[in-house]
């Protein structure tokens, strides 16, 4: 097993789970990265602007995965998921916290989603960090730091 199957069942909601832990208003001057994260997490992401591109990338491969794109494409608007996605990882690699969307588990929580749906979104941002070349060690850490939230977004 690579460690990218290893730790994919990590991040795919934890990404968009965090939320969940944020306060009720957005807006602070700066949030510290998740415990575990170098303090240089969005550096290493390329700020702000590598965050958007690796989110925009995100989901290009989400809408490319039948196992997903269907479940997005009713349920969601991408350009706005792009949008709170940008906003949540800045925020979770130590940027400002911005983040206007709704908890993971109020966002998921009528959704169903299983753990291979899980794993799908999982996988997209593996490919998202390599498409816009972010470091594979910067992705892992990320991915771990965001792992306790998989219950917030798996939910049968």
């Amino acid at each position: 097993m690579t460690c990218k199957q290893t730790i994919a069942p990590l991040l795919a909601g934890g990404l968009l789970a965090l939320s969940a832990m944020l306060p009720a208003h957005a807006g602070e001057e700066k949030t510290n990265p998740i415990f575990g994260l170098s303090s240089s997490a969005l550096e290493d992401f390329g700020g702000e602007a590598g965050v958007h591109e690796w989110a925009k990338a995100l989901f290009h491969f989400i809408l490319l995965d039948q196992r997903i794109a269907p479940m997005f494409k009713e349920f969601g608007n991408p350009e706005r998921q792009i949008f709170l996605n940008t906003q949540l990882e800045t925020m979770v690699l130590g940027g400002p916290n911005n983040y206007q969307g709704a908890s993971m588990a109020a966002a998921h929580a009528d959704l169903n989603i299983n753990m291979e749906q899980f794993n799908a979104v999982v996988e997209a941002a593996y490919n998202a960090c390599e498409r816009v070349n972010i470091h594979y060690f910067a992705c892992n850490q990320v991915i771990a730091a965001l792992a306790p939230f998989t219950d917030d977004i798996v939910t049968r």
